[in-house]
């Protein structure tokens, strides 16, 4: 932020030095500074025509038109004072490389604008409801025409700016993982995995467009992942061919606890409606995941203007993922609406466990 407001100030001080290249900075609105004093002096700056003003009546033209802003708290700051010390050598070393300080300004707003749009995402994964998932989701494509934006907005840069600027670090540029899931359903997903075990022949219904990843639990997600495999060989599933086939697969496997819990605890005709609910979190989480790198990669001033903008787009790229398998899940049902019904859900027992700690891992 320090060498932001420096470069800002030193872009102001080479207009104050020479206005008449005014107008070949137009390719940086106002908005670009992080102030918003700064912001209107620069819009000041561009309503004056300093082709009549003389280069000895500079400091008393800006003055008297800075008098002239609307905004109160913005004039007692631009106080004349101020504006001259813009124009001191140790504010604006060469008013000549004023180009390249305005390219420093468009890059910092423009992580400035990636970083925001990363919180936003975060913020729409952490507040959604379940079931409002592929609406929260759209934030994320209101963010991919936001990048558009700010990409376009830097190709409006002199590309000799932009070749000076636009340099590849030289290590890769990683986000620092999150520290913590944002959203979990334990249940949904202990109960989808459950029925699905109890009658495998509602695996038609979700493979499609549930995934092992969707599952926070490892433990269930390998016993989602073992059975899809298994159903896919058309092999019996049950828990000790489930267990048998775990074991092939890298990560946890699947305890005697876990498999005996699941058991127990299914029932049928339910997998489908708890899915989308493993799903349906799975895609916010992953919707905060995004927002979470966009904020990283915006923080990491290694990263030049196009490589931030293709480093934010994909880390967007499992979100459009998600809203394609939410739409599908959603159309599942029409397709499946000719099947053979789940049979009912056998009556509880007084042994039946009320409780899965093993679950809550």
């Amino acid at each position: 932020m320090r060498l932001t407001r420096k470069a800002e100030e030193a872009l102001l001080g080479a207009m104050l030095h020479r206005p008449e290249a005014l107008p070949s900075m137009r390719w940086i609105p106002p908005g670009t500074f992080s102030r918003p004093d700064y912001a209107a002096l620069w819009q000041t700056l561009h309503s004056i025509d300093f082709s009549k003003v003389a280069r000895t009546d500079i400091p008393v033209v800006v003055t008297a038109a800075v008098a002239r802003i609307e905004e109160p708290g913005i004039r007692q700051t631009l106080t004349p004072f101020r504006i001259s010390n813009l124009a001191n050598t140790s504010v604006c070393p060469d008013p000549r490389s004023a180009p390249l300080y305005g390219g420093m300004v468009l890059e910092a707003a423009i992580h400035r604008a990636v970083e925001h749009a990363g919180e936003m995402l975060r913020h729409t994964a952490r507040q959604a409801e379940v079931d409002q998932a592929l609406k929260a989701l759209q934030q994320a494509d209101r963010t991919g025409q936001r990048l558009a934006q700010l990409d376009a907005a830097w190709k409006t840069a002199p590309e000799t700016v932009r070749n000076l600027l636009d340099t590849q670090p030289e290590q890769e540029v990683t986000p620092v993982p999150r520290t913590e899931r944002a959203r979990t359903d334990l249940q949904a997903e202990g109960e989808t995995v459950a029925s699905l075990l109890y009658d495998p022949r509602q695996l038609r219904e979700v493979t499609g467009w549930l995934e092992d990843r969707d599952f926070s639990h490892p433990q269930l997600a390998a016993v989602y992942r073992a059975m899809r495999t298994l159903d896919e060989r058309h092999a019996p599933i049950d828990p000790l061919t489930v267990a048998w086939e775990a074991q092939r697969h890298p990560g946890p496997n699947p305890s005697d606890q876990v498999l005996t819990e699941l058991e127990q605890a299914g029932m049928g005709g339910t997998a489908a409606y708890t899915a989308e609910q493993v799903l349906h979190t799975a895609a916010l989480d992953r919707l905060d995941a995004a927002g979470h790198d966009l904020r990283n990669f915006a923080r990491h001033p290694a990263l030049p203007v196009s490589a931030l903008v293709d480093h934010a787009g994909q880390a967007l790229e499992p979100v459009s993922a998600d809203q394609q398998r939410i739409q599908h899940a959603e159309r599942e049902p029409e397709r499946a609406s000719d099947k053979e019904p789940a049979p009912p859900a056998p009556a509880p027992t007084p042994d039946a466990p009320a409780h899965h700690p093993e679950m809550e891992m």
